[in-house]
Protein backbone atom coordinates (compact mmCIF):
# COMPACT_ATOMS: atom_id res chain seq x y z
CA UNK A 1 0.00 0.00 0.00
CA UNK A 2 3.11 2.74 0.68
CA UNK A 3 4.57 1.67 -2.65
CA UNK A 4 1.23 2.11 -4.32
CA UNK A 5 1.53 5.80 -2.64
CA UNK A 6 4.90 6.56 -3.32
CA UNK A 7 4.90 5.15 -6.83
CA UNK A 8 1.77 7.85 -7.62
CA UNK A 9 2.94 10.59 -5.50
CA UNK A 10 6.00 10.97 -7.68
CA UNK A 11 4.34 10.88 -10.58
CA UNK A 12 1.45 13.35 -9.34
CA UNK A 13 4.65 15.38 -7.71
CA UNK A 14 6.35 15.14 -11.33
CA UNK A 15 3.15 16.18 -13.09
CA UNK A 16 2.08 18.85 -11.32
CA UNK A 17 5.43 20.26 -11.30
CA UNK A 18 5.53 19.81 -15.50
CA UNK A 19 2.10 21.97 -15.67
CA UNK A 20 2.78 24.61 -12.71
CA UNK A 21 4.59 27.26 -15.24
CA UNK A 22 1.68 27.20 -17.66
CA UNK A 23 -1.16 27.18 -15.39
CA UNK A 24 -2.56 31.01 -16.21
CA UNK A 25 -3.84 31.56 -12.44
CA UNK A 26 -2.85 35.11 -11.24
CA UNK A 27 -0.03 36.67 -13.13
CA UNK A 28 2.69 34.60 -14.38
CA UNK A 29 5.55 34.68 -16.70
CA UNK A 30 6.49 32.37 -19.34
CA UNK A 31 9.55 31.78 -21.61
CA UNK A 32 13.03 30.01 -21.73
CA UNK A 33 12.85 28.55 -18.45
CA UNK A 34 9.49 27.25 -19.31
CA UNK A 35 10.47 25.44 -21.78
CA UNK A 36 13.38 23.47 -19.79
CA UNK A 37 11.21 23.55 -16.68
CA UNK A 38 9.00 21.33 -19.01
CA UNK A 39 11.51 18.88 -20.82
CA UNK A 40 12.93 18.56 -17.44
CA UNK A 41 9.97 17.46 -15.52
CA UNK A 42 8.40 15.42 -18.64
CA UNK A 43 11.32 13.16 -19.12
CA UNK A 44 11.62 12.64 -15.29
CA UNK A 45 7.69 12.07 -15.38
CA UNK A 46 8.49 9.98 -18.56
CA UNK A 47 11.56 7.95 -16.94
CA UNK A 48 9.51 7.47 -13.50
CA UNK A 49 6.98 5.68 -15.94
CA UNK A 50 9.39 3.46 -17.58
CA UNK A 51 10.36 2.14 -14.61
CA UNK A 52 7.10 1.83 -12.93
CA UNK A 53 6.18 -0.13 -15.68
CA UNK A 54 9.04 -2.34 -15.45
CA UNK A 55 8.89 -3.00 -12.33
CA UNK A 56 5.00 -3.85 -12.50
CA UNK A 57 5.83 -6.43 -15.48
CA UNK A 58 8.53 -7.89 -13.83
CA UNK A 59 6.45 -8.91 -10.90
CA UNK A 60 3.30 -9.76 -13.32
CA UNK A 61 5.42 -12.46 -14.57
CA UNK A 62 6.85 -13.53 -11.23
CA UNK A 63 4.23 -13.56 -9.11
CA UNK A 64 1.56 -13.18 -11.00
CA UNK A 65 0.29 -10.22 -10.29
CA UNK A 66 -2.20 -7.36 -11.70
CA UNK A 67 -0.90 -5.05 -14.04
CA UNK A 68 -1.39 -1.48 -12.58
CA UNK A 69 -2.70 0.92 -15.03
CA UNK A 70 -3.31 3.58 -13.07
CA UNK A 71 0.56 5.38 -13.37
CA UNK A 72 -0.14 4.81 -17.06
CA UNK A 73 -3.83 6.62 -16.86
CA UNK A 74 -2.07 9.94 -14.49
CA UNK A 75 0.50 10.28 -17.22
CA UNK A 76 -1.45 10.72 -20.24
CA UNK A 77 -4.18 12.92 -18.29
CA UNK A 78 -1.11 15.19 -17.44
CA UNK A 79 -0.19 15.12 -20.63
CA UNK A 80 -3.34 16.03 -21.90
CA UNK A 81 -3.86 18.59 -19.49
CA UNK A 82 -0.64 19.98 -20.97
CA UNK A 83 -1.44 20.64 -24.62
CA UNK A 84 -4.95 21.56 -23.43
CA UNK A 85 -3.83 24.12 -21.74
CA UNK A 86 -1.20 25.21 -23.70
CA UNK A 87 -3.21 25.70 -26.31
CA UNK A 88 -5.66 27.47 -24.70
CA UNK A 89 -3.08 29.95 -22.08
CA UNK A 90 -4.69 33.05 -23.73
CA UNK A 91 -8.39 31.96 -23.13
CA UNK A 92 -9.94 31.72 -20.33
CA UNK A 93 -12.84 29.38 -21.28
CA UNK A 94 -15.39 30.60 -17.58
CA UNK A 95 -15.19 33.38 -19.71
CA UNK A 96 -14.91 35.21 -23.41
CA UNK A 97 -13.05 37.95 -24.84
CA UNK A 98 -14.35 41.06 -25.58
CA UNK A 99 -11.68 43.45 -26.50
CA UNK A 100 -7.88 42.74 -27.93
CA UNK A 101 -4.82 45.01 -28.77
CA UNK A 102 -1.76 45.40 -29.67
CA UNK A 103 1.00 47.73 -27.77
CA UNK A 104 4.65 48.72 -29.21
CA UNK A 105 6.87 51.49 -27.59
CA UNK A 106 8.22 53.01 -30.82
CA UNK A 107 12.21 52.96 -30.69
CA UNK A 108 12.23 50.43 -28.10
CA UNK A 109 11.78 46.68 -28.36
CA UNK A 110 8.92 46.50 -25.62
CA UNK A 111 5.54 45.48 -26.80
CA UNK A 112 2.32 44.00 -24.81
CA UNK A 113 -1.07 42.75 -25.84
CA UNK A 114 -4.19 43.68 -24.09
CA UNK A 115 -7.26 41.47 -23.53
CA UNK A 116 -10.26 42.42 -22.00
CA UNK A 117 -12.98 39.39 -20.89
CA UNK A 118 -16.70 39.59 -20.40
CA UNK A 119 -16.67 39.30 -16.73
CA UNK A 120 -14.53 42.55 -15.77
CA UNK A 121 -11.10 40.93 -16.11
CA UNK A 122 -7.98 41.83 -18.06
CA UNK A 123 -5.02 40.47 -18.74
CA UNK A 124 -1.98 42.50 -19.66
CA UNK A 125 0.51 40.93 -21.62
CA UNK A 126 4.64 42.71 -21.61
CA UNK A 127 6.86 40.55 -24.15
CA UNK A 128 10.49 41.03 -23.68
CA UNK A 129 13.32 39.36 -26.11
CA UNK A 130 13.07 35.88 -24.74
CA UNK A 131 10.03 35.45 -22.37
CA UNK A 132 6.99 37.40 -21.64
CA UNK A 133 5.31 38.39 -18.10
CA UNK A 134 0.61 38.63 -17.86
CA UNK A 135 -0.56 40.48 -15.19
CA UNK A 136 -3.72 40.37 -14.28
CA UNK A 137 -6.38 42.33 -12.61
CA UNK A 138 -10.35 44.06 -13.06
CA UNK A 139 -11.39 47.05 -15.89
CA UNK A 140 -14.34 49.32 -15.62
CA UNK A 141 -15.41 50.69 -19.27
CA UNK A 142 -18.27 53.34 -18.86
CA UNK A 143 -19.05 54.88 -21.58
CA UNK A 144 -15.79 55.43 -23.99
CA UNK A 145 -13.58 55.23 -20.58
CA UNK A 146 -11.16 52.08 -19.89
CA UNK A 147 -9.80 52.16 -16.62
CA UNK A 148 -7.59 49.25 -15.74
CA UNK A 149 -7.92 48.65 -12.22
CA UNK A 150 -4.52 47.81 -11.01
CA UNK A 151 -2.00 50.27 -9.30
CA UNK A 152 1.30 48.65 -10.27
CA UNK A 153 0.50 48.16 -13.74
CA UNK A 154 3.03 50.97 -15.13
CA UNK A 155 5.70 49.64 -13.18
CA UNK A 156 4.95 45.99 -13.70
CA UNK A 157 5.22 46.51 -17.27
CA UNK A 158 7.78 49.12 -17.81
CA UNK A 159 5.76 51.95 -18.28
CA UNK A 160 3.78 49.87 -21.70
CA UNK A 161 0.57 50.21 -20.22
CA UNK A 162 -1.28 52.72 -18.89
CA UNK A 163 -4.24 52.92 -16.33
CA UNK A 164 -6.97 54.96 -18.21
CA UNK A 165 -7.65 55.40 -21.85
CA UNK A 166 -10.02 56.57 -24.14
CA UNK A 167 -12.17 53.94 -26.58
CA UNK A 168 -11.93 55.22 -29.96
CA UNK A 169 -14.05 52.52 -32.13
CA UNK A 170 -13.82 54.31 -35.20
CA UNK A 171 -10.22 54.46 -35.05
CA UNK A 172 -10.28 51.10 -33.92
CA UNK A 173 -7.60 52.11 -30.75
CA UNK A 174 -7.57 52.68 -27.02
CA UNK A 175 -5.92 56.39 -26.43
CA UNK A 176 -4.36 56.69 -23.08
CA UNK A 177 -5.45 59.87 -20.79
CA UNK A 178 -1.50 60.01 -20.37
CA UNK A 179 0.18 61.49 -23.24
CA UNK A 180 3.73 59.55 -22.16
CA UNK A 181 1.97 56.63 -23.23
CA UNK A 182 1.59 54.50 -26.50
CA UNK A 183 -2.10 53.59 -28.15
CA UNK A 184 -3.18 50.22 -28.26
CA UNK A 185 -4.60 49.18 -31.33
CA UNK A 186 -7.35 46.77 -31.36
CA UNK A 187 -7.24 43.57 -33.35
CA UNK A 188 -10.42 42.31 -31.96
CA UNK A 189 -14.17 43.35 -30.52
CA UNK A 190 -17.09 42.49 -29.77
Amino acid sequence: MIRKLVKYGVLVFLGLMMLNPIIPIGDYCGGLISVLNFFVFAGLLGLSLLIITIVDLIQLRRKKKKFDFIPLILTLGFGISFFVIFENKEHKFWTNQTLAGMVLKDGTPKSGALRLYENGSFAATYYHADYSCTFQGDYELNQNRLVLKRDDLVTQTDSLFATEYLLIRKDSMLKPTNENFEKIDIREIN
